[in-house]
């Protein structure tokens, strides 16, 4: 084999008009050494791509060439540079000159398709683009244009719209009309249909008001928080839409007031109190579901002198507040009641609750959930929830963490787009 055709199966550059010279140099610019590969690029023009005019009777003759610099893939871990000898033309005809050009790099630039793959496809990993810049040894700058200017810009149907929604969101960027940005998904096939940039009820409204009648008919349920805005732009804009309050959710805001109440019974005891050491630390049992603590392995737990299960320690621990016994005892049933999605029982036992020796925050829990029992209720009739969703916005934080932030929620939006595979880039 040749010493072209090796440098060719090496860097896979299958142009058959370049043809490469022999030896391989270094070179350093920037402070970054490179391998230097040299290479002719010439051919045998069949017309003048400024004119169009067809070469007849050697009307294209050679007229010198022009190098350029073109940057290739790192080869073995070594950045490596292409010094290419582009043919010069000139046509008699229109007495213009032009350049011979390749397959392997665009006109007018010093970059080869290759490495320009190669950051598209580091684009949808959760790499910062200072990383990328780094590994294909391109400026910051480049990787922001290809996340801006190489992909088609990403457009919903306003035509379309899913049977089963979720909505949710992230916290947004600087430049931002609102701190958080809005962003909702199909249910069933978990994709993303489109990033907002604000959440608030106004800009929600004039954002849906897009869509056709017929899309936004089309919709059956739409699964979200409790954020009140969503419930409101649900009712003016989705008339046949059923809202499901996420199950996760719900079972949040019930042991979110159980932790308060915990937090108010241990201010009544020293610091230095068992009671109060015991209500600090199993914290986490507190909040375990009843039916799966431990009953018959007995163990040694710190703060208490003899040894114990887990039901009998968490007992032990909040009978020293008879109120939070009782919210204990409210939480436990309501979460079993949720957990079996016995919607009658739920209902039931939510308005025998109220109003019980239980704390404030636990009565002020189940009056939200009770006022919207509607929305209660279709969460234990409904499989979906916002889980899906809630994932999303986590690989959307660490795309967000790992960038050490973004200024633009344009950039921000189509890197994120790109991740998910949602736009693609321009051919």
């Amino acid at each position: 084999m040749s010493t072209s055709n090796f440098i060719t199966e090496l860097l896979q550059l299958k142009d058959p008009n370049i043809e490469f010279s022999k030896n391989i140099s270094k070179i350093k610019k920037k402070n970054i050494t490179y391998n230097l590969i040299s290479a002719k690029l010439s051919y045998t023009p069949q017309y003048c791509p400024i004119c169009g005019c067809v070469n007849e009777d050697y009307s294209i003759i050679k007229y010198g060439t022009k190098p350029s610099d073109i940057k290739l893939l790192p080869c073995n871990g070594i950045p490596t540079l292409l010094r290419l000898k582009k043919q010069r033309f000139f046509f008699k005809e229109c007495a213009h000159s032009f350049l011979a050009t390749s397959d392997i790099v665009e006109p007018n630039c010093y970059i080869s398709k290759q490495v320009k793959l190669k950051i598209l496809s580091y684009l949808s990993l959760k790499l910062s683009q200072k990383d990328i810049a780094f590994m294909t040894y391109v400026s910051h700058s480049t990787i922001s244009r290809a996340v801006d200017s190489k992909y088609t810009a990403f457009s919903p149907s306003f035509d379309y719209l899913p049977k089963h929604l979720m909505f949710d969101e992230f916290k947004s960027t600087k430049d931002a009309k609102g701190s958080m940005s809005f962003i909702f998904a199909d249910c069933e096939t978990y994709e993303i249909i489109d990033i907002a940039e604000n959440r608030q009820l106004r800009f929600l409204k004039h954002y849906f008001s897009r869509y056709s009648t017929t899309a936004r008919e089309h919709v059956e349920t739409i699964c979200i928080d409790m954020y009140a805005p969503y419930m409101s732009i649900i009712k003016d804009m989705f008339p046949n839409a059923e809202i499901v309050m996420d199950r996760f959710h719900i079972v949040q805001l019930l042991t979110r007031a159980f932790n308060k109440t915990r937090v108010k019974a241990m201010a009544n005891f020293p610091k230095q109190s068992m009671e109060y050491k015991r209500l600090k630390r199993y914290w986490c049992l507190f909040l375990k579901n009843e039916t799966k603590l431990n009953r018959t392995d007995f163990k040694h737990y710190t703060h208490f002198s003899h040894w114990i299960s887990e039901q009998t320690l968490v007992k032990t621990s909040i009978a020293v507040d008879p109120m939070l016994a009782t919210t204990y005892d409210a939480l436990q049933i309501l979460l079993y009641d949720i957990k079996t999605k016995n919607t009658v029982k739920l209902k039931k036992d939510l308005n025998a609750r109220l109003g019980e020796n239980i704390s404030d925050y636990m009565n002020t829990a189940i009056s939200s959930l009770l006022k919207h029992g509607e929305y209660v209720e279709n969460a234990l009739k409904y499989e979906y929830s916002n889980g899906t969703i809630e994932g999303l916005n986590n690989y959307i934080k660490v795309i967000k963490r790992v960038a050490f932030g973004y200024k633009s929620f344009f950039h921000f939006r189509n890197r994120i787009l790109i991740s998910r595979n949602l736009i693609k880039p321009i051919s």
